[in-house]
């Protein structure tokens, strides 16, 4: 029998804090309502939930937004099965019957659901960065299951289960789940997943750039909202794979807010004496962006226009930070260090 452990997404430069708050799928925020309002008599079978979600999606996006969206509010991570190796059934028809799950109930479902609502999906076996992986780690076995999802035509990748929510051991090493929704596995390219998710089935890759398990296994372990900023795209880090030089990027701390860090530096070393520049996309006037360097020297990013700017040479060593202010207190944004 094939195990799958429990993934949990705390990525080593994209490291936790406050939940990461954007406007991208605010859209979605009455018909993700019509989902989690889903009568009981509407869930007894995968065809009526599929009919339930086919009843107001408009668009294959909207029916993959619904199975994502019911999956993650009605199916609950198997404590239980994970922390005594019993994993139970996880058919589909199983997983429904008794709504707990590990990573391959979670997708087995997703899939009967997603074909019922008429879309194209796939089950993905493979290997994953999850919540015990470490820098450096090498893989031999898979550990976790997705979805892939045809949307317009191109492959869509799709993890409910880290969709569900994170979780904590206790004091005797047991896993505790903590049910709480994000849709940072909602829609991810598959250039941006292929950072914490490799298949074992190379042409379920879905990139357009041939990588290698060798290649993944090098690549930082940095999550689709880390990429979503707009100051690195996965693209440019992954061209970086042909030099076979170590990828090492800023490390970035998600922090309440709606802001988007449109320019900084793309390397997480920095030289004394040189010219960066620092361009954060924020419409919310309490927050304020700030520089601190190894001396404690607060410096004030520019406001123009709803933009926070600052172009700035560092000239000392040790630590520089892009710290934010807001009501509800001060926090890391992002960390280089200067040499």
């Amino acid at each position: 029998m094939r195990t799958f452990f429990f993934c949990l997404l705390f990525a080593n430069i994209y490291m936790a804090a406050e939940p990461l708050k954007t406007n991208e799928n605010k859209p979605f925020n009455e018909f993700d309502a019509y989902i989690r309002n889903c009568p009981d008599h509407e869930e007894n079978s995968i065809q009526s939930i599929a009919a339930y979600i086919n009843r107001s999606a408009k668009t294959d996006l909207e029916k993959a937004r619904g199975v994502y969206v019911w999956l993650t509010d009605n199916i609950s991570y198997n404590d239980k099965g994970y922390n005594s190796h019993n994993f139970g059934d996880n058919s589909a028809e199983g997983v429904l019957k008794s709504r707990v799950a590990v990573c391959a109930g979670y997708a087995d479902l997703f899939e009967a659901i997603a074909k019922n609502t008429g879309i194209e999906a796939i089950s993905i076996v493979g290997y994953a960065k999850g919540n015990n992986y470490e820098e450096g780690d090498h893989f031999s076995e898979s550990n976790h299951v997705w979805n892939a999802v045809k949307i317009d035509n191109a492959w869509r990748i799709f993890d409910a289960t880290w969709g569900e929510g994170g979780g904590v051991k206790d004091k005797k090493g047991r896993l505790k789940s903590i049910k709480e929704f994000n849709d940072h596995w909602f829609n991810v390219s598959p250039e941006q997943a292929v950072f914490t998710h490799y298949p074992e089935n190379p042409m379920e890759l879905f990139t357009t750039q041939k990588i290698t398990l060798e290649d993944f296994e090098s690549l930082p372990d940095v999550s689709p909202d880390y990429l979503r900023q707009g100051f690195l795209t996965a693209e440019e880090i992954l061209a970086k794979l042909k030099t076979k030089k170590p990828i090492i990027l800023p490390i970035l701390f998600p922090v309440d807010g709606e802001y988007s860090i449109r320019k900084a530096p793309k390397e997480r070393t920095l030289t004394i004496g040189k010219l960066i520049e620092f361009e954060i996309e924020c419409n919310e006037p309490d927050l304020k962006f700030f520089l601190l360097d190894e001396n404690q020297i607060w410096k004030p990013l520019k406001r123009n226009n709803g933009n926070y700017i600052e172009r700035y040479t560092p000239m000392v060593s040790g630590d520089l930070k892009i710290i934010v202010q807001s009501s509800s207190g001060t926090y890391v944004l992002m960390r280089y260090i200067v040499e």
